[in-house]
Formats: structure tokens, C-alpha cells, sequence
């Protein structure tokens, strides 16, 4: 018996032994098609050829999408701080007695603007690994 993977307008030819199970096509698929590991798999039989079609699950693109849109507007911790010891430079305010009793705060900034960096660093990777899709929803403001 023959066995074809239908993916993305391709067709791929496999051996009886990754056709066995629907676990085998993913582990074989996975590394080149990352959504196989969530996507339903359906089979066809005709013709002593058995099709087998991928049909991809929805991503977590909404969740990332979602936890954008109700992010709170805050602004980057170090950032804050750099305008506060700005503003006391220019009202001569910043001493060297200042800088040593704030360092606490100047390491905390530095800890949780690299921990943005992160976060956000993490979503722009998860953001351009998802599949787009068409919005059901028209953009306003374009």
C-alpha cells in the first residue's frame, strides 16, 4: 500500500513504517513543520493509496495577541529612572552621595529591564514562528 502526506499543496510520499501511527508522522514531520506536533491527522483510503492530510489546530498566536492588547502601558524601569536622575542633574540635585544611595534601585531598573528585554524578545520570536492568518475582524486606524 502506498502512503502520501497531503502538507501545504505538497504532496510526500512515506514509508508503511512512519505511516503506521499518527505519532510517527509527527515525529518524522515535526522537525520541518513544527504545527504537525498539535495538528489533526486524518486518513483516505482509495485506490490502494492511503491520503493523509495535516489539518492544523489553532496556535497560541491568539494568546500571545491577546496578552498584547490588555498589557498595562508602563514604561521601561530603567528608562523611568534615567529621566528621574536626569531631572536631577539638571536641578543639581545629583550628588555622588545620591548615586550611592540609589544603586539598590539603579540594580533593580537594570534586573527588570532585562527581564522586558526577555519577555518581549520572546513574543517577537513567537509572533514571526506563527502562521498568519486572515483576521475575522477589521483593523481600525489603517
Amino acid at each position: 500500500m502506498q502512503y502520501i502526506l497531503k502538507l501545504e499543496g505538497q504532496d510526500i510520499p512515506l514509508t508503511p513504517e512512519v505511516a503506521a501511527s499518527d505519532q510517527t508522522i509527527r515525529d518524522a514531520i515535526a522537525p520541518f513543520f513544527p504545527d504537525a506536533t498539535t495538528a489533526e491527522i486524518k486518513r483516505e483510503e482509495a485506490d490502494g493509496i492511503t491520503v493523509i492530510r495535516l489539518v492544523k489546530k489553532a496556535g497560541t498566536k491568539g494568546n500571545v495577541m491577546q496578552k498584547l492588547a490588555t498589557a498595562e502601558n508602563q514604561l521601561n524601569p530603567a528608562i523611568v529612572l534615567s529621566w528621574q536622575l536626569k531631572m536631577a542633574e539638571i536641578k543639581g540635585e545629583l550628588t555622588l552621595e545620591t548615586l550611592l544611595g540609589i544603586q539598590p534601585l539603579i540594580q533593580t531598573a537594570i534586573q527588570e529591564s532585562e527581564q522586558w528585554q526577555t519577555d518581549i524578545s520572546r513574543a517577537i520570536c513567537h509572533l514571526k514562528n506563527c502562521q498568519s492568518m486572515p483576521s475575522i475582524k477589521p483593523i481600525i486606524g489603517i
